[in-house]
């Protein structure tokens, strides 16, 4: 079985990890990578999450049930199979996605490896059968990644409302945004707002003839 690579806005978004150790400390870590709004709940937590404290609340107690209740995911990141078990059927019962640690088979949702650089978000997953290869995957994609990748997304998303609104069709529109992304590879990122205005204007000169 394959999982299905769905993105989602964490940004402000409650996300209760239950467990206090390194593991959840790195998925920590990722989600406020992503602006999330981190709840930890553990009576035990380590050096690495108490170093947190102001970007993260913290509760220092034993779970309770309640704590989900207005939770956009969670994760059950304890050393107590029995609770990480009731915390994944509380999630599910409430249709909360969570993830389970080293359990694949009570997460309704699993972490990739992912590479973040800015808007850019790539993510890469076996599906639980081999982080490893997941990993590599990672590794093999950051050697090929541009640098100013996250300059010409940027740029794209500035031009986007225009482009929209001056081609009518989604198949002038992707033939503009093709000619500005190739652009924007061979001057490395780098793009004027002429030699924008130039490919739009060849568009709508085009669109005319």
């Amino acid at each position: 079985m394959a999982y299905f690579p769905m993105f989602i806005d964490l940004k402000d978004k409650l996300c209760v990890i239950v467990g206090g150790g390194i593991v959840a400390y790195r998925k920590i870590t990722s989600l406020l990578e992503f602006e999330a709004k981190v709840v930890v709940i553990a009576p035990e937590i380590c050096d690495e999450i108490l170093s947190l404290e102001g970007k993260i609340r913290i509760l220092k107690r034993l779970y309770e049930t309640i704590d989900i209740e207005k939770a956009t995911l969670v994760i059950a990141a304890t050393n107590d199979l029995n609770l990480n078990k009731r915390i994944s059927n509380e999630c599910n019962d409430a249709k909360i996605p969570v993830n389970v640690v080293d359990c694949q088979k009570e997460c309704s949702f699993i972490f990739p490896a992912y590479l973040k650089k800015g808007s850019v978000t790539i993510g890469v997953t076996s599906s639980g059968k081999s982080p490893i290869i997941s990993q590599r995957i990672k590794r093999d994609i950051h050697k090929i990644l541009p640098d100013y990748i996250e300059d010409l997304v940027e740029i794209l998303g500035d031009v986007r409302e225009e482009v929209k609104s001056v081609f009518d069709t989604e198949e002038k529109r992707k033939k503009i945004f093709k000619q500005i992304v190739e652009l924007g590879y061979l001057n490395k990122g780098k793009l004027t707002r002429n030699e924008i205005e130039l490919i739009i204007n060849k568009g709508k000169q085009e669109d005319l003839e």
